[in-house]
């Protein structure tokens, strides 16, 4: 990826604007959460991603790669997923009557 150079200012209480180019590259909503924090001089800015396990395969995916069921309570990784729906048909078919 290209480094890309944006000038911003900060306002009275420290908040500046993420230019829309680089929210858009990083498919970042108006929710989503930034993990800030600083490394000598350098101020570094990374998306936050709750990595919860998948309950299927163990593995922690970034947020963006996984499915969220049941008001966040389940978690999917795509593999979890097709997994899932696998056994779930499985089961369906051997208790049909």
């Amino acid at each position: 990826m290209q480094k890309k150079k944006y000038i911003r200012s900060l306002d009275e209480i420290g908040r500046f604007v993420l230019p829309k180019q680089i929210r858009k590259e990083l498919h970042l909503g108006e929710k989503q959460m930034l993990e800030v924090f600083s490394d000598g001089e350098r101020i570094i800015i990374e998306k936050y991603d709750n990595l919860e396990p998948c309950i299927v395969t163990g593995e922690s995916t970034k947020a963006n790669h996984t499915f969220s069921f049941g008001n966040g309570t389940v978690t999917l990784s795509p593999e979890g997923l097709e997994k899932l729906i696998e056994e779930l048909s499985e089961y369906k078919k051997s208790h049909e009557d």
